[in-house]
């Protein structure tokens, strides 16, 4: 009988282990604060540690080169299209050599800020990604994660009976 009841204890608690650290991965579901010490979920700081952020600010110049042509477009349209419509009498001091210098500083003007306006846009999405990471994605996570590992869950049951089995077993030849 204590052979069943310890084998039984040990397989409960392995498995119980095993449940426990895909549990701690999602717990908690939002940063808690005790005393001088803040508990976040390992899942939480693991993305926080990701290089994100530094990934969009490497590449912000190069982004804006890539968009030139486009906004080159946009400011041509708008120039030579949208301005005449919305203020006829401009366009009469308008003339080609005039949007060509407007361009050019809208572009200078443009490239000064893009690299912050990237900052504060990339800066913004990476906060909302974690605030959804930690409201909509961790339960579905965390759900999936436990299906994902139910066959290794049991594997630990039964290495945790066959290990009180054993426990029992060197006890009583002791």
């Amino acid at each position: 009988m204590p052979i069943l009841v310890i084998s039984l204890f040990t397989a409960c608690f392995t498995w119980l282990i095993a449940w426990g650290y895909i549990k701690i991965l999602f717990a908690p579901k939002t940063p808690t604060r005790i005393f001088k010490f803040q508990w976040e979920s390992a899942l939480t700081q693991i993305i926080k540690k990701l290089p994100i952020l530094l990934l969009i600010e490497e590449n912000k110049t190069s982004s804006f080169a890539t968009l030139m042509p486009f906004i080159d477009e946009k400011l041509d349209v708008f120039f030579k299209e949208r301005l005449v419509q919305k203020m006829p009498i401009v366009s009469m001091f308008i003339g080609e050599k005039t949007i060509a210098q407007l361009k050019g500083v809208f572009i200078e003007e443009l490239s000064n800020l893009f690299p912050d306006l990237i900052g504060q846009l990339s800066l913004s999405m990476h906060e909302q990604f974690l605030s959804n990471l930690s409201i909509k994605w961790a339960p579905i996570l965390e759900t999936v994660l436990l299906k994902a590992t139910q066959k290794i869950r049991w594997l630990a049951f039964f290495m945790g009976a066959i290990w009180g089995w054993l426990i029992c077993v060197i006890l009583q030849h002791l």
